[in-house]
């Protein structure tokens, strides 16, 4: 059985094409735009996200049948459609020519596959079965929605703002850990749960002080 590489792209202004415009293309697309990725979606027809997202400029969108061509130059392709016929021969040109792509639902045609994400800002948790069962796969997600919530992006926040002073500030390898642990206790993600952002970084900035001196 295949086993796939764990690993996180760079897709900031690539050229990613998706083949076809229903429900799960615009999910697919909307994914790509997060990424900062250049979208382009080709299929008869879209859905109103996806036309709304074309007339803002957000994505190009061309409304017709899928040409090989389109594919010239994409750094990453993803086939959506119900048509078998289109998506193997969007899989056999981008596995001819070393194109990454992901054919929906049928991964014995991609040359990689789509975890299932939780995302919370900057943290992203992402889960695979190899393929096996998406179900589950799903089920997993639901289940680490609830456990991670909003409070885990506020958090990620603050740290992006605090790391670089802590590590400017607090000299001390043991102390540093320290601080960072601290960062992380449940008062913390309880207040950020809450809402209570100020309070929070009050506190952060008296365990910065404390771990400075």
């Amino acid at each position: 059985m295949t086993k796939y590489y764990p690993i996180n792209l760079v897709l900031k202004n690539k050229r990613c094409v998706v083949i076809g415009a229903g429900v799960v293309a615009e999910r697919k697309a909307r994914r790509l735009l997060e990424c900062q990725a250049k979208v382009l979606v080709i299929a008869p027809d879209a859905t109103r996200g996806l036309k709304a997202l074309a007339d803002k400029g957000k994505i190009v969108f061309k409304q017709r049948v899928f040409d090989p061509a389109d594919l010239k130059g994409a750094y990453l392709v993803i086939a959506a459609t119900a048509d078998r016929k289109i998506n193997a021969a969007v899989s056999s040109y981008c596995l001819k020519k070393n194109i990454l792509v992901n054919i929906v639902d049928s991964p014995r045609e991609c040359n990689f596959i789509l975890p299932s994400i939780v995302r919370r800002g900057d943290l992203t948790i992402a889960i695979s079965t190899n393929g096996v069962s998406p179900a589950l796969s799903k089920k997993i997600r639901k289940d680490l929605e609830s456990i991670f919530g909003v409070e885990y992006a506020a958090l990620l926040k603050i740290m992006k703002k605090i790391r670089p002073q802590a590590l400017k500030k607090v000299k001390s390898m043991s102390a540093r850990k320290k601080f960072f642990n601290k960062m992380l206790e449940p008062g913390m993600l309880g207040l950020l749960k809450k809402h209570k952002t100020r309070q929070a970084m009050r506190k952060l900035r008296k365990y910065l002080d404390d771990a400075g001196t």
